[in-house]
């Protein structure tokens, strides 16, 4: 009984330092400042990117069509940028509200009484804390350190956030949205396993496994694979992947463009 009361004392007063503290312009804010930032980030990388990319590629195109095509790029790049930043500080935002409501029973009088609220209300909490939750250690982490605008108030609110967005904004499948999954599963398998050795999970943990030692052997496989690849079944490439190589290793001898060693 004792712990149900300082539970909600803690959950009481972290709430008034909060509210006082964090106001809900500041979270309009930052999601108004990641839309602006997402917007000008993706024109700035994008822009010079397809302008090399098509004027190096694009020798069919007349220069109307290149400057209609560099500038389709770079928009949609800038646009689904803003788009993803503003869905992911929304979420950040209304799930720090959600959870914050969930904990202090605010939600009680809009859920049926008895078995339903509960059932409801524990469905709830896992879609909006996720399914390993921790109550009162969530109390003393946002009571000592409690989130500040735009950054989630727990791991998994992130996850969360970032789904969401992704599905909504990334889900829809081009050849830009592409190259940015493709370029961030990259990232997420060196990451890993940065994140492996870091925790000391072997064999990433071990002592002779030095990024010097293992790079060649990786560049080793990975450039093997891909050239095995590429000869064997190259329609499995990514296609601006099997462009450049059929460039460097098929065009630059002369031979047919149809031509490939070993394609089936």
């Amino acid at each position: 009984m004792n712990d149900i009361i300082n539970e909600e004392t803690i959950l009481s007063t972290n709430n008034d330092t909060s509210t006082s503290s964090i106001t809900l312009w500041e979270e309009v804010a930052v999601i108004l400042s990641a839309l602006v930032g997402g917007g000008r980030y993706g024109l700035k990388i994008r822009l010079p990117h397809a302008t090399v990319m098509t004027f190096l590629f694009g020798s069919k195109l007349s220069f109307h069509e290149k400057i209609k095509t560099i500038a389709k790029l770079a928009t949609e790049h800038a646009t689904n940028l803003a788009a993803f930043a503003c869905v992911y500080k929304f979420m950040l935002s209304s799930l720090k509200v959600l959870s914050k409501r969930i904990n202090q029973g605010y939600d009680a009088d809009t859920i049926h009484y008895g078995i339903l609220r509960q059932l409801s209300k524990s469905l709830l909490s896992i879609i909006v804390n996720g399914p390993y939750y921790q109550r009162k250690r969530h109390i003393a982490s946002i009571t000592t350190n409690p989130s500040k605008p735009g950054l989630p108030e727990q791991p998994y609110h992130a996850f969360l956030a970032g789904s969401v967005g992704g599905y909504l904004v990334w889900g829809n499948y081009s050849s830009i949205n592409y190259q940015l999954l493709l370029y961030l599963a990259s990232r997420i398998i060196i990451g890993c396993i940065k994140l492996a050795r870091k925790k000391g999970v072997p064999p990433f943990s071990w002592k002779g496994l030095t990024f010097n030692k293992t790079y060649p052997w990786a560049a080793a496989g990975i450039w093997g694979t891909v050239m095995m690849l590429f000869e064997e079944y190259p329609d499995v490439l990514h296609p601006s992947l099997k462009r450049s190589m059929d460039e460097i290793y098929r065009f630059s001898f002369g031979a047919d463009k149809s031509e490939s060693c070993c394609s089936t």
